[in-house]
């Protein structure tokens, strides 16, 4: 039984990120070309809008905007993913799409709890845990990117296969590639001293696979990785990781489950991933579990989870029916060593309704009608040489708002979304701010993206990237600037987006 469409509340629903139709919504999954069009799979609970056991939603696109849904592609019930399908991968092999994804067993879930079990470790396969979970690497095939059909033969990587080192109820979230006519695989983990770490696997068939090499930072970042991505950008490799449970420093991992990217040299022979720098994906509140793509034009897109776990879900609290949404599809380019990110170029096609200022000094506030909306891009460049705190009241109502404030005497840039009747608590009650370094000495550019109940921006051309969900009990409208100095705007343009 699924939630009925007539009890779906349409109040906070996007008008240009992916969400579910119903229920619930996590990990992006298989994201991958395949039959002239972009699939996009992702975690989904069709009975509930929290986390429930996994399937796969499907939908496609032609351009990576605008999605059709394509109902479940994926459920759990064969012995090996009987309590969840958990994340995984795509590719095109031949003419048949691949999906690669992570088997799902809790044995707590199909007997009851008996606290003397729980004092016993298990044994599966020759291995000891302490855990009633266990997870394996699976297949899914489709010759028509409608139908799949899991393989027969599956798991295709067991838990015989892991390192004695790891637990096998954290071996996770598999990302495929092929290289030189070799399959690879990397793998989140996590060490039995609760060390976060990749595992890489090779095959020459894609179904026969052999353990290559692993990959930790050590302690410091955190238990388990979480949805690895791999990919080559311009002449380096990048891989992508979500840590969980890393500690906060800072203003660095604020969120505990952080996302980051490492980028360096992968060694193909030996698997050995040499890290020549890391980085924080996104400052903001709400991302986690990156997909990267190629797309048809030979560009890098990511696309994430636009939530974040251990937050206070107001869509569900509120019993809108649906339950969670994906950011913008961003492009990566690397500069001087580092990951950057911008909307993907496709989102223009479907912005209208241009507004344009240029050199516009503002010592005040300003508060214009045609800035005014709720789905809406705006650029802007602005200098601070003679202002000290600039303001941006973002969804703002006469009670409520979304506050990006640049202070040029800290150098620092401060999202706050703790001005709304439907607070996201985060951790804690007070949580309500993300906060970064940034030298307000120099012009600054930004691209804000306001998507009625979402906000990412991508501030000097994507050097650092904030996304943020926001609920507005008012729905407010308004676009409010306010500058304590004088503030020269060099350019300030707007669209509304359909």
């Amino acid at each position: 039984m699924t939630i009925d469409n007539n009890s779906i509340k349409k109040t906070y629903r996007h008008n240009y990120h992916l969400m579910p139709e119903r229920g619930w919504m996590n990990d992006p999954n298989g994201f991958s070309y395949f039959n002239n069009e972009y699939h996009l799979f992702y975690q989904h609970y069709p009975y509930d809008t929290k986390w429930g056991p996994a399937h796969w939603a499907h939908a496609v696109s032609t351009d990576l905007i605008k999605w059709k849904p394509k109902g479940i592609a994926l459920t759990p019930g064969e012995e090996y993913d009987k309590n969840g399908v958990f994340s995984g991968s795509g590719i095109q092999i031949g003419r048949e799409h691949w999906l690669y994804y992570t088997g799902h067993i809790d044995s707590l879930l199909d007997t009851k709890y008996d606290s003397d079990l729980k004092k016993k470790p298990s044994t599966v396969e020759g291995k000891e845990t302490n855990s009633f979970i266990r997870q394996v690497q699976c297949l899914a095939k489709s010759v028509d990117g409608l139908t799949y059909h899991k393989y027969e033969h599956n798991p295709v990587i067991s838990s015989n296969q892991i390192p004695l080192e790891f637990r096998i109820e954290d071996f996770r979230d598999p990302k495929i590639w092929v290289y030189k006519s070799k399959f690879y695989m990397v793998v989140g983990a996590s060490s039995k001293k609760n060390v976060g770490y990749v595992l890489f696997y090779t095959s020459i068939d894609g179904l026969n696979w052999q353990f290559l090499n692993k990959l930790t930072l050590g302690k410091d970042y955190g238990t388990v990785w979480e949805c690895p991505d791999f990919f080559e950008l311009e002449g380096k490799h990048v891989l992508l990781i979500s840590p969980q449970e890393v500690n906060r420093v800072d203003n660095h991992n604020k969120n505990i489950h952080t996302t980051m990217a490492l980028i360096g040299l992968l060694n193909y022979n030996t698997g050995e991933f040499v890290v020549e720098f890391e980085q924080e994906l996104d400052q903001g509140f709400d991302f986690y579990a990156p997909q990267s793509l190629l797309t048809k034009e030979g560009k890098r897109v990511l696309i994430a989870w636009m939530n974040m776990w251990h937050e206070k879900y107001i869509l569900h609290e509120l019993g809108h029916g649906w339950n969670g949404s994906m950011t913008i599809p961003r492009e990566l380019s690397l500069k001087n060593g580092e990951l950057f990110q911008k909307p993907y170029q496709k989102i223009e096609g479907y912005q209208k309704n241009k507004i344009e200022f240029y050199n516009l000094s503002l010592d005040g506030e300003y508060d214009d009608k045609s800035l005014y909306g709720n789905s809406q891009r705006i650029d802007i460049q602005f200098d601070m040489q003679n202002s000290h705190k600039l303001a941006f009241e973002l969804f703002k109502g006469k009670r409520e708002g979304l506050l990006l404030t640049f202070d040029k005497n800290r150098n620092e840039l401060t999202l706050d979304r703790k001005k709304s009747d439907y607070a996201i608590e985060y951790l804690t009650a007070n949580d309500c701010t993300r906060s970064q370094f940034i030298d307000l000495s120099k012009p600054i550019s930004l691209t804000i993206l306001l998507d009625v109940s979402s906000i990412e921006i991508f501030v000097n051309d994507g050097e650092q990237v904030f996304t943020s969900l926001f609920f507005s009990k008012e729905l407010g409208e308004r676009v409010v600037i306010h500058s304590e100095g004088k503030t020269i705007f060099k350019k300030l343009i707007k669209w509304e987006i359909e």
